[in-house]
Protein backbone atom coordinates (compact mmCIF):
# COMPACT_ATOMS: atom_id res chain seq x y z
CA UNK A 1 0.00 0.00 0.00
CA UNK A 2 2.68 2.68 0.78
CA UNK A 3 3.84 1.42 -2.85
CA UNK A 4 1.10 2.54 -4.33
CA UNK A 5 0.72 6.06 -2.47
CA UNK A 6 4.29 6.97 -3.17
CA UNK A 7 3.58 6.29 -6.50
CA UNK A 8 0.27 8.38 -6.82
CA UNK A 9 2.56 11.57 -5.22
CA UNK A 10 5.60 11.06 -7.69
CA UNK A 11 2.78 11.01 -10.62
CA UNK A 12 0.99 13.81 -9.76
CA UNK A 13 3.77 16.02 -8.74
CA UNK A 14 4.40 18.89 -10.72
CA UNK A 15 8.12 18.53 -11.48
CA UNK A 16 7.68 15.61 -13.20
CA UNK A 17 4.77 16.74 -15.25
CA UNK A 18 5.19 17.55 -18.63
CA UNK A 19 3.60 20.20 -21.48
CA UNK A 20 0.12 19.24 -22.58
CA UNK A 21 -1.05 19.63 -25.98
CA UNK A 22 -2.87 22.82 -25.75
CA UNK A 23 -0.12 24.78 -23.48
CA UNK A 24 2.46 23.80 -26.47
CA UNK A 25 -0.23 24.99 -29.14
CA UNK A 26 -0.27 28.37 -27.57
CA UNK A 27 3.49 28.89 -27.20
CA UNK A 28 3.75 28.06 -30.92
CA UNK A 29 0.65 30.24 -31.71
CA UNK A 30 2.02 33.15 -30.07
CA UNK A 31 5.93 32.75 -31.26
CA UNK A 32 4.33 32.62 -34.70
CA UNK A 33 2.03 36.16 -34.04
CA UNK A 34 5.47 37.37 -32.67
CA UNK A 35 7.40 36.23 -35.84
CA UNK A 36 4.86 37.86 -37.96
CA UNK A 37 4.74 41.33 -36.05
CA UNK A 38 8.55 41.28 -36.16
CA UNK A 39 8.59 40.48 -39.71
CA UNK A 40 6.02 43.34 -40.80
CA UNK A 41 7.78 45.96 -39.20
CA UNK A 42 11.19 44.67 -40.55
CA UNK A 43 9.81 45.07 -43.73
CA UNK A 44 8.34 48.40 -43.52
CA UNK A 45 11.51 49.64 -42.17
CA UNK A 46 13.49 48.06 -45.06
CA UNK A 47 11.04 50.17 -47.70
CA UNK A 48 10.81 53.06 -45.89
CA UNK A 49 14.78 53.31 -45.88
CA UNK A 50 14.74 52.42 -49.57
CA UNK A 51 12.64 54.98 -49.87
CA UNK A 52 14.97 57.29 -48.44
CA UNK A 53 17.69 56.61 -50.37
CA UNK A 54 15.93 56.81 -53.60
CA UNK A 55 15.08 60.55 -52.87
CA UNK A 56 18.11 61.32 -51.85
CA UNK A 57 19.97 59.55 -54.65
CA UNK A 58 17.70 61.75 -57.21
CA UNK A 59 18.80 64.76 -55.26
CA UNK A 60 22.10 63.73 -55.94
CA UNK A 61 22.02 63.45 -59.50
CA UNK A 62 19.87 66.78 -59.65
CA UNK A 63 23.60 68.27 -58.07
CA UNK A 64 24.95 65.96 -60.62
CA UNK A 65 22.64 67.26 -63.61
CA UNK A 66 23.17 71.27 -62.26
CA UNK A 67 26.89 70.61 -62.65
CA UNK A 68 26.81 69.04 -65.94
CA UNK A 69 24.50 72.03 -67.51
CA UNK A 70 27.16 74.28 -65.86
CA UNK A 71 29.78 72.32 -67.84
CA UNK A 72 28.07 71.91 -71.16
CA UNK A 73 25.65 75.19 -71.21
CA UNK A 74 22.98 72.28 -71.94
CA UNK A 75 21.47 69.14 -69.77
CA UNK A 76 21.83 65.90 -70.48
CA UNK A 77 20.23 64.32 -73.17
CA UNK A 78 20.04 60.80 -71.07
CA UNK A 79 22.08 59.94 -67.88
CA UNK A 80 24.84 58.13 -69.77
CA UNK A 81 26.15 61.11 -71.19
CA UNK A 82 27.02 61.85 -67.33
CA UNK A 83 30.75 60.69 -65.69
CA UNK A 84 30.21 58.85 -63.11
CA UNK A 85 28.27 60.05 -59.57
CA UNK A 86 29.15 59.40 -55.96
CA UNK A 87 25.22 58.21 -54.72
CA UNK A 88 24.66 56.27 -51.45
CA UNK A 89 24.24 53.09 -51.52
CA UNK A 90 22.22 50.33 -49.38
CA UNK A 91 24.44 51.34 -46.31
CA UNK A 92 24.16 54.52 -46.57
CA UNK A 93 28.21 54.83 -47.53
CA UNK A 94 28.86 56.68 -51.07
CA UNK A 95 29.81 54.55 -53.92
CA UNK A 96 30.65 55.93 -57.23
CA UNK A 97 28.64 54.45 -59.68
CA UNK A 98 28.62 54.96 -63.67
CA UNK A 99 25.56 54.99 -65.66
CA UNK A 100 23.36 53.38 -65.30
CA UNK A 101 22.71 54.50 -61.96
CA UNK A 102 20.64 51.99 -60.17
CA UNK A 103 18.37 52.70 -57.42
CA UNK A 104 18.35 50.38 -53.82
CA UNK A 105 15.80 48.08 -55.94
CA UNK A 106 18.56 47.16 -58.48
CA UNK A 107 16.38 49.51 -61.41
CA UNK A 108 17.81 52.08 -63.31
CA UNK A 109 16.81 55.78 -62.28
CA UNK A 110 14.77 57.19 -65.62
CA UNK A 111 15.70 60.47 -66.77
CA UNK A 112 13.73 62.46 -69.44
CA UNK A 113 14.62 65.73 -71.15
CA UNK A 114 12.31 68.02 -72.24
CA UNK A 115 14.58 70.03 -74.22
CA UNK A 116 14.56 66.83 -76.90
CA UNK A 117 10.89 66.51 -76.65
CA UNK A 118 8.40 67.52 -79.45
CA UNK A 119 5.99 70.57 -78.12
CA UNK A 120 3.54 69.71 -75.54
CA UNK A 121 6.01 66.82 -73.87
CA UNK A 122 3.64 63.70 -74.70
CA UNK A 123 6.23 61.87 -72.95
CA UNK A 124 6.69 63.54 -69.73
CA UNK A 125 4.84 62.34 -66.17
CA UNK A 126 1.66 63.42 -65.50
CA UNK A 127 -0.17 64.21 -62.04
CA UNK A 128 -3.52 63.13 -62.09
CA UNK A 129 -4.78 66.41 -64.02
CA UNK A 130 -2.37 65.81 -66.90
CA UNK A 131 -0.01 68.52 -66.01
CA UNK A 132 2.88 67.61 -66.21
CA UNK A 133 5.19 66.91 -63.22
CA UNK A 134 8.25 69.02 -64.09
CA UNK A 135 9.11 72.01 -66.90
CA UNK A 136 12.38 71.15 -66.71
CA UNK A 137 13.05 66.96 -66.79
CA UNK A 138 11.97 63.84 -65.12
CA UNK A 139 14.17 62.21 -63.04
CA UNK A 140 12.42 59.29 -61.05
CA UNK A 141 12.69 55.65 -59.59
CA UNK A 142 10.12 53.47 -60.68
CA UNK A 143 9.82 52.28 -57.02
CA UNK A 144 10.24 48.73 -55.05
CA UNK A 145 7.96 46.81 -57.93
CA UNK A 146 10.32 47.93 -60.80
CA UNK A 147 6.96 49.13 -62.96
CA UNK A 148 5.90 52.83 -64.13
CA UNK A 149 3.34 54.74 -66.04
CA UNK A 150 3.69 58.07 -67.23
CA UNK A 151 0.42 58.96 -65.37
CA UNK A 152 0.77 59.10 -61.52
CA UNK A 153 -2.81 58.05 -60.94
CA UNK A 154 -2.54 54.91 -62.56
CA UNK A 155 -1.37 51.59 -59.74
CA UNK A 156 1.80 50.51 -61.68
CA UNK A 157 3.02 54.60 -60.78
CA UNK A 158 2.41 54.82 -57.03
CA UNK A 159 5.26 53.77 -55.50
CA UNK A 160 7.57 55.57 -57.84
CA UNK A 161 9.53 58.09 -56.05
CA UNK A 162 9.56 61.05 -58.25
CA UNK A 163 10.95 64.60 -58.65
CA UNK A 164 7.81 67.12 -59.32
CA UNK A 165 7.63 71.09 -59.29
CA UNK A 166 11.24 71.19 -60.96
CA UNK A 167 12.88 69.88 -58.07
CA UNK A 168 10.72 71.50 -54.99
CA UNK A 169 9.29 67.72 -54.45
CA UNK A 170 11.00 64.71 -54.53
CA UNK A 171 9.01 61.81 -52.69
CA UNK A 172 6.58 58.68 -53.32
CA UNK A 173 4.44 59.48 -55.99
CA UNK A 174 0.88 58.75 -53.30
CA UNK A 175 2.48 61.82 -51.48
CA UNK A 176 2.05 63.94 -54.49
Amino acid sequence: MDLHRVAQKIKGSPRNRGFTLVEILISVVIIGILAAIATTAYTNYIDRSFVKLSIRNIQILEQAIKAFEFENMRKPNSLNEMGPVELLGANGKSITQSSPFLDPYGNAYRYLNFANEPPGWPNCRTDMVDKPLSLDYDLYSMGADGLTHKKLNMSVSQDDIVRARSGKFVDLATKY
